[in-house]
């Protein structure tokens, strides 16, 4: 099932920068309330989405199926999260 992002997802696969920056500007709010929903800071939830997008722009040429760019984005985003989280207990030690 083609989402009304397809044509943009698929773009951005095969490298348009404009295209990328067009998903994450349409996409962000949803991206940063996910990060916040697990570290529960304002600051960390933006540095995360801020390395997730990082981290989503080099590797989006690995995205086999553009109807899965948000879940795709959304497990870097829980990736990145848990990095945040886990170096966050080894301060506390």
């Amino acid at each position: 099932m083609k989402g009304p992002n397809h044509k943009l997802i698929q773009k951005a696969i095969k490298g348009n920068k404009k295209a990328f920056e067009q998903l994450i500007m349409k996409h962000h709010e949803q991206m940063y309330r996910t990060a916040f929903l697990y570290v529960r800071n304002k600051e960390d939830a933006l540095d995360i989405v801020q390395e997730a997008t990082y981290q989503a722009l080099v590797s989006i040429h690995t995205l086999k199926n553009p109807e899965y760019f948000m879940t795709w984005f959304t497990k870097i985003i829980i990736r990145c999260s848990g990095q945040v989280i886990e170096k966050r207990k080894m301060l506390c030690r």
